[in-house]
């Protein structure tokens, strides 16, 4: 399924508010558990938050651009590329700072070892042709400075119901990133719960949310991987 047609059935099935932090009740713990498991990831890696150059990929309107700047990166040091003419003119208007390109992951213009840190965010989830997700996985390493990280954020099951989502997990992610022979994982951190479980909570039981990630840890359906590139 094509980007722009995956986007288009997801917000016709869901609603427009699906995501939405102020409409909808049930995002805002999943939100929460997102953004601690990106941070501590953020946290265990030496990355000089004033010089360091930093490339979001799949960025779409730039949400995931909000938790570099607030942390410190500034603005002008953030790439952030989409194959969403769209969506790239929205983060443009939403973060004018940010170096925003459109264009397709698999073949970008940037130089060989270009970056200190790659990100994505939900992306790898959407592709479920594998010789796409390759070619993307390549493109990334080849961005990323030798001795410089990968950060993924994505949802580790496939939905059995839905073939347009497949879960990066962490045998698809040693499959595309070479993992042992030109990355290596530094660490695995959990974050949000499945979705119907992790938006009951936050919307009707938020004080059980962290608790019940804690002990259920199969429910802990997104993960925040960081990868350190080694060849």
């Amino acid at each position: 399924m094509e980007t722009r047609d995956w986007y288009s059935d997801y917000y016709e099935r869901k609603g427009e508010d699906r995501n939405s932090l102020l409409r909808n009740s049930g995002v805002l713990y999943q939100m929460l558990a997102r953004d601690a498991s990106f941070i501590t990831a953020l946290r265990s890696i030496d990355l000089d938050i004033n010089g360091c150059r930093i490339l979001d990929v799949g960025c779409g309107a730039g949400g995931s651009i909000v938790d570099l700047i607030r942390l410190g990166i500034k603005p002008h040091n953030i790439f952030g590329i989409d194959i969403l003419e769209e969506r790239v003119l929205e983060a443009r208007g939403r973060f004018p700072n940010v170096n925003w390109i459109c264009c397709d992951a698999r073949n970008t213009d940037f130089s060989n070892e270009e970056f200190d840190l790659v990100t994505e965010s939900t992306m790898f989830t959407q592709i479920t042709e594998s010789n796409a997700a390759l070619e993307i996985a390549e493109e990334m390493i080849r961005v990323t400075k030798k001795y410089g990280y990968i950060i993924l954020t994505d949802w580790r099951y496939s939905s059995p119901m839905r073939p347009e989502y497949k879960g990066l997990s962490q045998k698809r992610i040693h499959r595309l990133f070479e993992v042992g022979t030109r990355t290596e994982v530094c660490c695995i951190c959990g974050g949000a719960l499945m979705p119907p479980v992790g938006r009951f909570l936050s919307s009707r039981c938020p004080y059980l949310y962290f608790t019940i990630a804690g002990i259920v840890p199969f429910l802990v359906a997104q993960q925040t991987t960081v990868l350190r590139r080694i060849f």
